[in-house]
């Protein structure tokens, strides 16, 4: 996959959700529950959150899904909760592009986007830190970080 390719954020189709949750979880930390209960969350409404927190939107590049984005927009940051590739769609820089997507259609509504990792997703890391993200903080295990947005001009 090139740079060139064409990559879109839609909402969320009927039918994808499960795929979403599967994906979600091969990125939890292997003490979830307890990261959960940390937070007040019954284990039960773990995976009702995404629909219920946020938007969901899936990513799809050449016409076919690659992944999926759980966003918060809280006042005006924006908190991506996950942004999870299918396997092949890892490694080809579509995860900045995503990153990019949203920072161009959220410009003049939010000052900065912010996201947790957690701290051996390596992959992970590279990509934020590319895309211009700092670490700023550690918390329930994952490494917060933030990125300010580029001030629009009117």
């Amino acid at each position: 996959m090139s740079s060139s390719s064409s990559s879109e954020l839609r909402p969320l189709e009927d039918g994808r959700y499960e795929r979403f949750l599967e994906l979600f979880a091969e990125f939890m930390p292997p003490d979830a529950e307890a990261v959960y209960a940390e937070m007040g969350i019954r284990p039960e409404e773990v995976a009702a959150l995404p629909r219920s927190v946020g938007e969901l939107r899936q990513v799809e590049e050449d016409g076919r899904v690659a992944g999926y984005v759980w966003l918060e927009l809280r006042e005006r940051t924006l908190h991506v909760h996950a942004l999870l590739l299918e396997p092949q769609s890892r490694g080809h820089g579509l995860g900045g592009r995503v990153l990019e997507s949203l920072e161009t259609e959220l410009a003049g509504r939010i000052d900065e986007i912010e996201l947790g990792v957690l701290p051996d997703n390596a992959r992970a890391l590279s990509v934020y830190q590319r895309a211009g993200f700092e670490r700023v903080d550690e918390r329930l295990g994952f490494f917060i970080m933030r990125k300010p947005v580029r001030a629009t001009r009117e």
